[in-house]
């Protein structure tokens, strides 16, 4: 394979995938639904929005100075 023929290849490819994140890029400024920021930016939900969220583990912090042996 030539070496222009791969350089085609790969310049279509990353041009692909520009395009592709640009129109999922205008779809979600324009209040389309859109892929971008709707899970990472706003955080993904642990549980199918169906379901009731169920009482687990409380997870609870403690100062530094509680954390120390006491003598």
């Amino acid at each position: 394979m030539s070496v222009w023929l791969q350089n085609l290849i790969v310049f279509l490819a990353v041009a692909g995938c520009l395009g592709y994140v640009g129109w999922q890029t205008t779809g979600t400024l324009f209040g389309r639904k859109g892929r971008i920021g709707s899970c990472c930016a706003k955080g993904c939900p642990t549980t199918p929005t169906g379901e009731k969220k169920q009482g687990g583990e409380r997870i609870v912090f403690l100062p530094v100075e509680a954390l120390g042996r006491k003598r």
